[in-house]
């Protein structure tokens, strides 16, 4: 039936019916295009925009950004003690830490290797984990870290090069051998790979690396030699030939990729020598001269302990009883080589210098004043610093401040004394 065909007033109701459906069809097209357009995929049914969950999955949470290592910049005076890796794993680390907040100490110099070479710590390189000892002292080496960096204590990484069994049991082919066949071992039965192999040396710039990104402020190398004591006639070298190059020639080689690369790459290194280098122009048959450290070093770290020079050394029956004139000595003949053959002032070179000095008694019993006598000799021949050597990490209590601290620090203690009336 046509609307016509309807009453007006029917007509009229009809009409008006008709246009609100008009208006409502409209207004709700219009919003769902809208919806559309503004991506609220939840306002239309998933089909209409190509399929999908009504109810998606919410974002995933951003990964935790890794803590950034923070490096303590070297003191302006370092003053050091020697840690060894089952120390800094166990509780002595604690109770030394104290004893280094104590007395004014601000360096400890750490062992990431055992004696036998074995790494005392899990590297996260895997290419490391070779030589890593079965169950590591150090268990965390990063919160070690954390904890001496919180304490402001500049930390230096130790590691021995040359002498090491560990690697020389996964490489036999760089360990030296005895003439009559078998390995070759010094006078206390540590074996040693050959100083012109190349893989001892990236070895030990891939292990410092490791120790710098974990928070390490420095490298230190130790046994940057070839070996000194034992049978040293009946060594076999496996890579080293006299005929091709000096023992000389193979450690400068050493000194320029070593530290000439891990230098490049803004990593602070320094090497340990014998103290006899400073005094003279010989290798001592080890290949270790201070002229061929000095440029790819941050520091430089003479083992100037009294008690390693012969007896009448420059006129003294006994050098152990003259720390303060065996350390100054040492210092001074140092400077004056690097500056009177190679052109270095005095004022470049005595800062670069920072000796290990002696806190054991060999030669004589090591009390307080003759620690002291060495301290004293380093500041007087412009050292930047000392390190301290006891193997057992026994520390002889001293006053280790210059004097200006030890001033204030007295002062600061009476100030904060209880007062007793």
């Amino acid at each position: 039936m046509s609307d016509t065909a309807l009453p007006p007033q029917s007509r009229k109701t009809a009409h008006a019916i008709i246009f609100a459906a008009v208006v409502i069809f409209a207004a709700f097209s219009f919003l769902g295009f809208a919806a559309y357009r503004s991506g609220a995929r939840g306002a239309l049914p998933a089909e209409s925009i190509g399929g999908g969950s009504q109810n998606p999955s919410p974002a995933a949470e951003p990964e935790p950004k890794p803590e950034k290592i923070r490096h303590v910049p070297m003191p302006d005076e370092v003053r050091g003690i020697y840690w060894t890796a089952q120390t800094a794993g166990g509780e002595r680390g604690q109770e030394l830490l104290a004893y280094m907040k104590r007395y004014g100490l601000n360096t400890a110099v750490i062992d990431l290797k055992m004696d036998n070479g074995e790494l005392a710590f899990d590297p996260h390189s895997d290419a490391m984990k070779a030589t890593v000892m079965d169950d590591p002292v150090i268990r965390d080496l990063d919160a070690l870290l954390h904890k001496l960096a919180d304490e402001d204590i500049y930390r230096i990484a130790r590691i021995a090069v040359m002498r090491d069994g560990a690697f020389a049991k996964i490489h036999p082919e760089l360990a030296l051998k005895r003439a009559g066949g078998g390995i070759w071992k010094d006078n206390i039965g540590s074996i040693w790979l050959d100083p012109a192999a190349d893989e001892p040396r990236l070895y030990g710039i891939e292990l410092a690396r490791e120790a710098y990104k974990r928070g390490f402020d420095e490298i230190q190398f130790d046994y940057v030699r070839f070996p000194s004591d034992g049978a040293i006639g009946a060594i076999q070298y496996p890579i080293w030939s006299q005929t091709t190059s000096t023992k000389v020639q193979v450690m400068q080689d050493f000194f320029a990729e070593v530290g000439g690369t891990l230098a490049r790459e803004g990593i602070p290194v320094s090497f340990d020598v014998f103290g006899m280098t400073f005094i003279s122009l010989s290798d001592f048959n080890i290949g270790q001269r201070l002229a061929d450290v000095y440029p790819y070093a941050d520091a430089i770290s003479p083992m100037a302990y009294p008690s390693h020079y012969p007896n009448m050394f420059r006129g003294y029956p006994n050098p152990s009883l003259v720390p303060y004139e065996i350390v100054k000595l040492t210092l001074d003949e140092g400077a004056r080589i690097m500056e009177n053959l190679y052109g270095v002032p005095e004022e470049e070179s005595r800062p670069k210098f920072r000796p290990w000095l002696q806190d054991f008694d060999i030669g004589a019993v090591y009390t307080p004043e003759r620690i002291e006598a060495q301290i004293r000799a380093t500041r007087d021949a412009g050292a930047s610093g000392w390190l301290l050597w006891n193997a057992r990490n026994v520390y002889e209590p001293a006053n280790y401040l210059p004097p200006k601290e030890t001033e204030i620090r007295k002062r600061d203690e009476e100030k904060n004394a209880p007062i007793l009336e």
